[in-house]
């Protein structure tokens, strides 16, 4: 993708895209996406939470891209998400602001990013948001996060098969007190109760195979990330993978 034309003002061309697509973005919501732009950049000369290659293009490469799950789904509100291996808060930080009613907690093994993650939060002054350190394996098992989210969100994190796993100990047996179905200004199906999104890049049949035949899930669902106003964004090999788990 490339801002040149945009560089200056990336928050009116994210405005223009959701336009676009019938989505709303008010002012303070673009206000925070540039600040968490800028902090993240800031924290990025210190630890490596993107690569330098992206940051001329991190509005496209990594904030509209962490935002194209709402382009596809609508999210209930109230709903408790979980972001796994986030990185310098992606996809976490850009949906938290767009989706002010969700609980969002993310979650990394590396405690520098973690502590980014944390500071970044106190300055946007997020609430229901929360990062913490620990390997997806441990906090599965621990009672405060066993069976406490409706979903898992993952961007580029590990193989479908994997993600599979670590995400089946924090999800709810059943996500109860969800919306059934979105109102009619929504305009998009609600994700499935109980479901990973995976943000992935190139072939994903093969890992699409290797988890279709599980006991675990119900069904998968593979989204284009095609979008009026994507052409801009070299996003023609990156898919949204739902894997929806069986209720029980």
């Amino acid at each position: 993708m490339e801002l040149t034309g945009h560089a200056e003002q990336p928050e009116i061309w994210i405005r223009t895209v959701f336009l676009r697509n019938s989505l709303s973005c008010s002012d303070d919501q673009l206000r925070q996406l540039g600040r968490y732009v800028s902090l993240l950049l800031k924290w990025n000369r210190e630890i490596n939470l993107i690569s330098r290659r992206d940051e001329e293009n991190v509005w496209g490469s990594h904030v509209l891209h962490s935002l194209s799950l709402l382009f596809k789904y609508a999210v209930p509100d109230g709903a408790r998400i979980l972001d796994l291996g986030t990185g310098g808060g992606l996809p976490g930080i850009p949906l938290k602001i767009l989706l002010p009613t969700v609980s969002m907690m993310m979650v990394d093994s590396t405690k520098k990013k973690v502590d980014a993650v944390k500071s970044m939060i106190m300055e946007l002054q997020l609430s229901q948001a929360e990062a913490t350190w620990g390997r997806a394996e441990a906090l599965g098992r621990e009672t405060e996060h066993t069976g406490s989210f409706d979903y898992v969100l993952a961007r580029g994190v590990a193989p479908l098969h994997e993600l599979v796993h670590l995400s089946v100990p924090f999800l709810k047996l059943r996500s109860e007190g969800l919306d059934e179905e979105p109102p009619p200004a929504r305009k998009k199906k609600l994700i499935p109760r109980k479901s990973l999104v995976a943000y992935k890049g190139g072939p994903v049949e093969e890992e699409i195979g290797k988890i279709e035949e599980s006991k675990l899930v119900r069904a998968v669902h593979v989204s284009d990330l095609a979008f009026q106003g994507s052409e801009r964004m070299m996003l023609a090999e990156k898919k949204l993978i739902v894997v929806e788990f069986r209720q029980t």
